[in-house]
């Protein structure tokens, strides 16, 4: 693996060296939309210069997949949940890739990391986007290998990238739900489109119907707004700009396995802004910059003990500029970016506690991707990374390679190495760790054809340097003590027969990672070894209404004692979870939509809490409601009345 590392390497600076320093640019907008196909598997130069999605194991949605899948409730996060490699935790929510934690995904805006694109919720409850699908034209999940460009991620990255000033059609949509309503309005001129939106949420009704397991003081409350503007100056100039705005926050009761009452009082914060310019020098050369700043503000109580506080404010910032080189089969990018990630916490039990990191991360990388023939398409990479506060650099090479056996039949291979920062909940109270690597190879056979797809991918991963610490007391001792590897094959089918569509995947995944307080390697509580997703959409013209049904199925999981010495258990029961929806049009510019999650009411367990006090205690980890119902009138305002929140029904 070295020696293929080392041609690489010497690969990529040859092609630094041999080939202008440009980036892609386009003159027109037929030439920006210029495709080379490998079948079906289509690798796209885009008029924003992307071309990230260039691996058959991108798995790619559409705002309508989401819309319309039950399980995903229009939510971008528990819509991945039915694609291959991908699982999904109702006490939790967060995406886990390929026996990857939660914090080993990212999640890309134009090009640009997001952190923390999860709303605030109660503890053990599932987070959702805070960001709406209806503002993207593409939404893709790299599970099996991303190229250069995109950094601090072992195992996988979510790349949205904001919608076209052609596919912003102007209209106003209102929605009135059981848990919230908003409006959203467009407006599109000829040079320019801009969107805005407000929402407001309160689980106050929705809470007094179907109460949880929660005894609430203040029932959950948010109120968000989001503004998108995108802006041709010129046939060779495009701008786009979004921000993204939200507070939320609740007070509840909760008592633990030991009947110790805790009253946990939270409240978010947050603000998100971004910039993307794109310009055009010729032909072949462009140029792309971006920047963001995120603020999130997070304060909660009886965080850990009864009557603590945490206070913690973290500011984030990525900046990026790209210089691209296109001609024929052949394009070279470059570029250079930078991180700032500024973090204070004070955390108050007793006395007060104050912890602060300045974190700052420089990288720069080199991508290629060449067609060789036209059934044979190669793309490597070269990325390296210095953090300023750790003191330490890495390099991480990236190569795959793509054949077309016939129309329609790829294979495909990649071969790279990942590295990541350690999360911040370690660095604040350690700036002596490293980073944490693994290598990934990946082998994939796909097929496509009219809207049908099956692929079918088998994957190692390697871990390195993974962050362990000693538990039991506040500040920890915090060291890149762990390794471990995950291994695994994912199956995904998707297809349709007349007015039926259905998704079927199913994952094996083997995970042993030596963690945080783990002193061997141990298999993950948050990793099943397998599952299984069914998903079913049905169209009935006569009733103007789209039924949806969806099935997920996971084996059982490990659980450890919560207390020291953390050994192995046992295993939780097998969890099932039966979603329904029904999305009925009474006109063509209204949806009267209904949905149930969990509709036979299986208790899914993730774990058990054990008691401190009475050995062999315990308590188990369950999601704090069975069933969640939704039902809401989605109405949208627009010239012809024709347009809907469904998009293509």
């Amino acid at each position: 693996m070295k020696n293929l590392y080392l041609v690489i390497i010497l690969m990529s600076l040859f092609l630094c060296t041999s080939l202008p320093l440009h980036v892609y640019a386009q003159t027109n907008e037929a030439d920006s939309t210029r495709n080379y196909k490998l079948s079906e598997v289509k690798v796209s130069a885009s008029k924003n210069g992307r071309f990230s999605d260039y691996s058959a194991p991108t798995m790619q949605m559409s705002t309508f997949d989401i819309v319309t899948n039950p399980a995903a409730m229009a939510d971008i996060i528990g819509n991945m949940r039915v694609l291959p490699g991908v699982q999904t935790n109702d006490n939790d929510g967060r995406l886990i890739i390929q026996g990857g934690s939660p914090g080993e995904s990212k999640f890309y805006i134009n090009d640009l990391i997001v952190i923390n694109p999860y709303h605030a919720t109660s503890k053990n409850s599932a987070v959702r986007s805070r960001f709406t699908p209806d503002l993207f034209e593409g939404i893709a999940l790299q599970s099996a290998g991303s190229n250069a460009e995109f950094g601090q991620a072992l195992s996988g990255v979510v790349n949205l990238n904001t919608k076209g000033i052609n596919l912003m059609e102007p209209k106003t949509d209102i929605a009135v739900s059981s848990v919230y309503a908003g409006i959203t309005h467009i407006d599109r001129q000829p040079t320019y489109a801009w969107r805005a939106s407000i929402n407001y949420t309160n689980l106050l009704p929705y809470s007094k119907l179907f109460p949880d397991n929660y005894q609430w003081e203040k029932y959950y409350q948010q109120l968000s707004a989001d503004f998108f503007l995108t802006k041709e100056f010129s046939p060779l100039t495009k701008m786009t700009m979004q921000l993204n705005a939200g507070s939320a926050g609740g007070e509840y009761l909760r008592y633990n396995v030991d009947s110790i009452r805790f009253d946990n009082n939270f409240r978010e914060d947050y603000l998100y802004a971004q910039a993307n310019v794109y310009h055009t020098f010729s032909t072949h050369w462009s140029l792309s910059a971006a920047a963001n700043i995120v603020m999130d503000k997070l304060s909660a109580t009886d965080v850990q003990l009864p009557g603590d506080k945490a206070d913690d404010l973290t500011l984030f910032s990525h900046s990026k500029i790209n210089l691209q080189y296109r001609t024929g089969a052949l394009t070279n990018r470059t570029g250079v970016e930078l991180i700032c990630n500024p973090f204070e916490e004070t955390y108050t039990s007793g006395q007060a506690y104050d912890l602060s990191v300045r974190n700052h991360l420089l990288a720069m990388y080199n991508d290629l991707k060449w067609f060789i023939t036209k059934d044979l398409t190669l793309s490597a990479g070269l990325r390296g990374e210095y953090s300023f506060y750790l003191k330490s650099f890495n390099v991480a090479p990236r190569v795959y390679l793509a054949y077309r056996l016939q129309p329609g039949h790829v294979v495909s291979a990649s071969l790279g190495e990942y590295f990541q920062l350690p999360d911040m909940n370690y660095l604040k109270y350690s700036a002596g760790l490293d980073f944490t690597s693994a290598k990934k190879a990946t082998l994939t056979y796909s097929y496509t054809q009219r809207g049908k797809k099956f692929q079918v991918d088998a994957y190692y991963k390697k871990y390195d340097d993974v962050v362990t610490y000693t538990a039991g007391t506040y500040t920890p001792v915090m060291a890149n003590g762990g390794e471990g590897r995950s291994y695994g094959a994912d199956v995904f089918w998707k297809s349709y027969f007349k007015q039926l569509e259905y998704w079927i995947s199913y994952s094996f995944n083997r995970t042993e990672k030596q963690y945080d307080h783990y002193s061997t390697p141990v298999a993950p509580s948050y990793v099943s070894q397998h599952v299984g997703n069914i998903t079913l959409k049905y169209w009935i013209a006569p009733l103007k209404s789209l039924l949806g049904a969806a099935y997920n199925i996971s084996a059982g999981t490990p659980y450890y004692n919560t207390n020291a010495p953390y050994e192995k258990l046992g295993a939780t029961p097998s969890r099932h979870r039966l979603d329904l929806s029904w999305s009925f049009l009474p006109k063509e510019w209204i949806i009267i939509h209904f949905g149930c999650q969990n509709v036979l009411g299986h208790e899914n367990i993730y774990g058990y809490d054990y008691s401190a006090v009475t050995p062999g205690l315990r308590q188990a980890v369950t999601s704090p409601e069975k069933r969640f119902y939704f039902l809401g009138l989605f109405i949208t305002l627009s010239r012809d009345k024709k347009l809907n929140q469904l998009k293509t029904l």
